[in-house]
């Protein structure tokens, strides 16, 4: 999923990869490398030429600062990535329901110091433990890639709790009536204010691969690979990590635990800014495999942004058919050109059920198949082979 002006993954060397192909592993140099700072008063400063950040003895960001916007994400006299446990003990349905006086139980989590894992180069990492409780522990990885937008925070858990609920949250310095949640297949935005009964039963709220506070010109998104609940109250943006029911099932979430969430400052809105394809790199990070020192770079398939390829598979009921289901995602009509390196011999839209339209057959030229889109319209083709 990586595109031509995605941030680059990082793997033992920096290597740039065509969208959804491979590419042989060769050494590129960043424009900028990561450099790692232990300071007099205990903090380790990481910046990459896109992000500087100041990380505190206790694993909190005490800075994310955006390099070229000269701009600071987080709030004056807060702290970013702060862990906190609320009890959860819901009236009724124990797995299902969160009630709003949870937010009344707000507890700080004791940390152990933070050490340096990688001191630079192409990627910069501190790692620290906190302990929930005597059951439960959290070990925290805080990563800075090369050339990468984001910091990112890949965390292990065990958890043993009991009607708990462990949450993180970063105050940041934007305001912004609304915040904007992705969906499948598009986002929408929702307010950041309680300030109606209905305003307030939203307390918390779902979503996917991000979230995104924006104020003219500048905004902070939240992406994670597997976490689908969010509170953004004020300037506060929160990511529900686990839970402790007891019923149903009175073991569930219990045991080990691991995910990845990120921070984004931006310039501009987070469609100019990318946020979209950072969330899907996160989420879809590269693989390595072997291959013939003699293999090239191939791409099986690459769309014009903002539509975004999500599915390829094979036909239920056709042979040699594949299905490819593309969307439109920031909300505009658009027209897009859906390029593959594969023999496609006819191309036609289809339904959900894989149900060609004999009415509509998608044209097939030597620069592509050319697609239009309404906003967040999502499009299924069968391209037979």
């Amino acid at each position: 999923r990586q595109s031509s002006d995605a941030p680059k993954s990082v793997l033992s060397v920096l290597v740039e990869v065509p969208s959804i192909g491979i590419s042989t592993i060769k050494a590129i140099q960043p424009v900028t490398a990561v450099s790692v700072t232990c300071q007099a008063d205990g903090t380790v400063v990481m910046e990459n030429g896109i992000l500087r950040t100041a990380i505190n003895q206790d694993g909190t960001l005490a800075s994310l600062h955006l390099i070229n916007a000269n701009r600071e994400a987080l709030s004056d006299g807060c702290r970013g990535n702060q862990f906190v446990v609320f009890d959860d003990v819901p009236l009724y349905w124990d797995a299902w329901d969160v009630m709003d006086y949870h937010l009344q139980t707000r507890k700080h989590v004791v940390i152990q110091p933070v050490h340096v894992v990688s001191s630079g180069g192409l990627r910069g990492s501190v790692s620290f433990t906190l302990r929930i409780s005597d059951k439960s522990t959290i070990v925290q990885e805080i990563v800075m890639d090369a050339m990468s937008p984001y910091l990112k925070f890949n965390t292990k858990v065990q958890w043993a709790e009991s009607h708990k609920f462990l949450k993180v949250e970063f105050p940041v310095r934007v305001r912004s009536p609304n915040a904007t949640y992705e969906i499948q297949f598009g986002h929408l935005q929702r307010p950041t204010h309680w300030n109606t009964s209905w305003d307030w039963a939203r307390f918390e709220v779902w979503g996917h691969k991000w979230a995104d506070l924006s104020e003219h010109n500048f905004g902070v998104s939240l992406l994670n690979d597997s976490k689908y609940g969010y509170s953004i109250h004020k300037n506060t943006m929160t990511l529900s990590l686990i839970r402790a029911p007891k019923a149903p099932d009175s073991t569930a979430d219990m045991g080990a635990h691991q995910f990845t969430y990120a921070i984004m400052p931006h310039t501009g809105s987070f469609q100019d800014a990318s946020v979209i394809q950072a969330a899907y790199n996160l989420n879809f990070p590269l693989r390595r495999m072997q291959c013939h020192p003699d293999t090239k770079a191939w791409s099986s398939f690459c769309v014009t942004k903002p539509v975004i390829l999500e599915t390829i598979k094979q036909a239920e009921d056709a042979k040699r058919t594949l299905v490819v289901r593309l969307y439109e995602s920031h909300g505009s009509s658009v027209t897009a050109t859906l390029c593959t390196t594969l023999p496609v011999k006819e191309a036609w839209h289809c339904d959900l059920l894989e149900r060609r339209d004999p009415a509509r057959p998608a044209d097939v030229t030597s620069d592509g198949i050319m697609l239009s889109f309404r906003p967040f319209q999502i499009v299924t083709l069968l391209l037979v082979l």
